[in-house]
């Protein structure tokens, strides 16, 4: 049965959701809550913690975030209304949470962050995504999280994040992690790429997809090598895009 792929391509994604940094901070309930008001897709990351849960953060460390000189994995999941994300009323949100909050409103970019319980963290993760009523798929950077993916539910829209750093676009070319996934998501540095063009070549329904346009320069860059794009606004940066001026306008190379 072949896959829906189609809203993948069809809007915008908002980078850990639609977020000015300021009032509404980055993957907060509050960022996913104006990005579903604009209808732009969202991208966020999920972590499983050492207690148990899955939760809504970016940073390995909450310092960024929270001001709190701890590793995210370890916070108390029975406090989170404490960790409060930039000062702000917002606090991390968990997996459920978000999930509840979207609804099926937009689709999902739903990245795992890597870690070494892959099996115990990718089931847990799909025993609360399978009864889920909207559009997602699920990508990373850590290649062994895409291949359990891959095995263990191949009916699941599946991406292989792909970063800029040269150990990470040799592993992911040598892996040949392309074979197991129905899009790449690259860095807008590693474009234009003679290996992606040979890649959509090869394989003419592979999705290409750009992150993160934050700037001009990313979005020209954008427009002439991949189908859609994950963007971010931060009103504490003027050089970045702005709404809705480019994203809205966005048309992909195919």
């Amino acid at each position: 049965m072949a896959k829906d792929t189609k809203w993948l391509t069809a809007t915008p994604v908002a980078h850990r959701g639609l977020h000015n940094n300021k009032t509404l901070p980055e993957n907060s309930l509050g960022a996913f809550e104006n990005a579903v008001k604009h209808g732009y897709g969202i991208e966020f990351d999920v972590w499983r913690t050492n207690d148990g849960q899955l939760i809504v953060h970016h940073d390995p460390k909450l310092n960024r975030t929270c001001g709190k000189n701890m590793s995210t994995k370890s916070i108390d999941t029975t406090k989170l209304d404490e960790y409060k994300l930039m000062n702000t009323e917002y606090s991390i949100p968990t997996f459920k949470q978000t999930l509840d909050l979207v609804n099926g409103q937009v689709g999902l970019v739903i990245e795992i962050k890597p870690t070494k319980l892959v099996g115990v963290t990718c089931s847990q993760i799909w025993d609360t995504l399978k009864d889920y009523k909207g559009n997602y798929c699920i990508e990373s950077f850590d290649p062994h999280v895409v291949r359990w993916w891959a095995k263990h539910h191949p009916e699941i829209i599946l991406g292989q994040l792909c970063d800029w750093y040269l150990w990470h676009k040799v592993m992911v070319k040598s892996m040949k992690q392309h074979r197991f996934v129905d899009f790449l998501a690259t860095s807008i540095k590693n474009l234009p790429s003679k290996y992606y063009q040979k890649i959509c070549k090869q394989y003419p329904d592979m999705i290409m997809i750009g992150w993160t346009v934050r700037t001009k320069e990313n979005y020209d860059l954008a427009v002439n090598n991949v189908d859609n794009i994950i963007f971010e606004t931060n009103d504490k940066n003027p050089d970045y895009i702005g709404l809705p001026n480019l994203v809205n306008n966005f048309c992909c190379r195919k």
